[in-house]
């Protein structure tokens, strides 16, 4: 579980043996999404009701009540023809209601591979007073993820999952995003937006934000202390720098105000 792309490690209930059997599964047609259950250790296939199959699946209720009824749920599996190879938002929303891990298979000719599983057991943020580097993926493994798994490890507290697509930041008429929308109502408070101000008031667990390429804040990080920002940017691993590199690009600094 200490890889950097543990998202595409088998790992229960998605273990090699689930997966075999999933990915012959998807492989039947792979111009649709489809999908099954995790059951018990097995992988039980379910038919696709959506409307339309080649941009989304549904799980026939009385299949996902049966398991629930037996007590046997363990996992959610389906596949992405194409990719990509993250959740969507609306993939994100369903892990959340039936609150079970999911995964996303893409499909080939012959073969499927694991893009991602997500919801269930996650690597440390830290090993001793080691950062342990993560790969980025949209959804499963980026800033806002280390974000959430910093604060449920080092000061336990679980903070509320942001379902999301990739690039909402580019939504039409976009005010202020994803992490000034919801961090507030999580009991942060933004100190300053003043780039001159951070390092003087800067305290270990405090969160920054920055806008990349982007009118609203679209990336977040924690800062350590003693100079250090943890933080994780699309095409790097997660990682320690020095606050020193990042000031005048943050936009707001916040402060977890507990309970």
């Amino acid at each position: 579980m200490l890889r950097p792309d543990f998202f595409r490690q088998p790992v229960a209930p998605f273990t090699k043996a689930v997966l075999k059997e999933a990915m012959a599964w998807v492989c039947e047609d792979p111009t649709v999404e489809r999908c099954g259950l995790v059951r018990a250790g097995n992988f039980v296939p379910c038919e696709n009701r959506a409307a339309d199959p080649t941009a989304a699946f549904e799980i026939a209720p009385k299949d996902i009540a049966e398991a629930y009824a037996a007590g046997d749920l363990e996992g959610v599996i389906h596949s992405h023809p194409g990719g990509p190879w993250w959740p969507s938002k609306a993939d994100m929303l369903g892990q959340i209601e039936t609150d079970v891990p999911w995964a996303i298979l893409v499909p080939g000719e012959d073969s499927a591979a694991l893009a991602c599983h997500w919801g269930g057991t996650r690597p440390p943020v830290f090993q001793g007073d080691l950062h342990v580097p993560r790969a980025f993926l949209h959804g499963v493994s980026d800033c806002y993820t280390l974000i959430r798994d910093f604060y449920a490890e080092v000061y336990g507290e679980i903070l509320d999952e942001m379902p999301r697509d990739w690039e909402w930041w580019t939504e039409k008429d976009l005010k202020t995003g994803m992490y000034l929308d919801n961090l507030h109502g999580q009991r942060f408070e933004i100190l300053s937006t003043a780039p001159e101000t951070y390092a003087a008031i800067a305290q270990p667990g405090d969160v920054y934000l920055m806008a990349v390429r982007s009118r609203v804040p679209n990336h977040g990080g924690i800062y350590l202390g003693d100079g250090l920002l943890l933080e994780h940017m699309q095409g790097n691993l997660s990682h320690r720098e020095p606050i020193a590199r990042k000031l005048k690009h943050i936009t707001h600094w916040l402060r977890f105000k507990g309970a």
